[in-house]
C-alpha cells in the first residue's frame, strides 16, 4: 500500500505539473514579454490575414504549439496512470476477505491511538515548559515596570 501511494503521489504531481506547463503554452504572455523581439529578426507588421506572421511571432506560436502537444499527451499518459492505481485498489478491495479488512481497521485504530498517546505526553513535557516561560516574561515585565516608576 505504501508503494501504491508513492506511485498516486507522484502521478498527481506530473500531472499539476504538467497542466501548469499546458496553461502556459496556452497562454500569450510569452509574447508579451520585454525583450522577447530580436531587431534582427524583422519585426514586420501584419497588414492583411494573408501576411505570413514576423519571425519571432511565428517561433513562439510554433514553440506554444509544441509545448501544448507535449503536455496534453504528458497529462493523458498521467491519468492513464491514475485511473490504473483506481483500479488496482479496486481490485485489491474486492481480493480482501472479511478477517483482513477487520484486522487493517484495527491496525490503523490502533496507530492512531499510539500517535494520539505520543502527541499527549509530548504535550505534558512542554506544557510545563511554556508555563515556566510565561512566568519568566511576566516578573521580567514586572520588573521592568517597577524600575521605571
Amino acid at each position: 500500500s505504501e508503494q501504491w501511494l508513492q506511485q498516486l503521489n507522484a502521478t498527481c504531481n506530473r500531472l499539476s505539473t504538467q497542466y501548469l506547463s499546458l496553461l502556459r503554452a496556452a497562454s500569450s504572455v510569452s509574447a508579451l514579454e520585454e525583450g522577447r523581439h530580436d531587431p534582427r529578426a524583422g519585426g514586420t507588421l501584419m497588414k492583411t490575414a494573408s501576411d505570413p506572421p514576423p519571425p519571432p511571432l511565428a517561433a513562439d506560436v510554433a514553440l506554444s504549439s509544441l509545448q501544448c502537444l507535449t503536455a496534453t499527451d504528458n497529462i493523458l499518459v498521467a491519468c492513464n496512470q491514475i485511473l490504473t492505481l483506481i483500479r488496482t485498489l479496486r481490485l485489491s478491495l474486492l481480493l480482501m476477505d472479511h478477517d483482513t479488512m477487520h484486522a487493517e481497521e484495527c491496525l490503523q485504530v490502533e496507530l492512531s491511538r499510539q500517535r494520539a498517546d505520543q502527541t499527549l505526553r509530548e504535550i505534558a513535557r512542554l506544557e510545563p515548559q511554556l508555563l515556566e516561560l510565561v512566568q519568566q516574561e511576566e516578573n521580567e515585565t514586572t520588573t521592568t515596570t517597577t524600575n521605571d516608576n
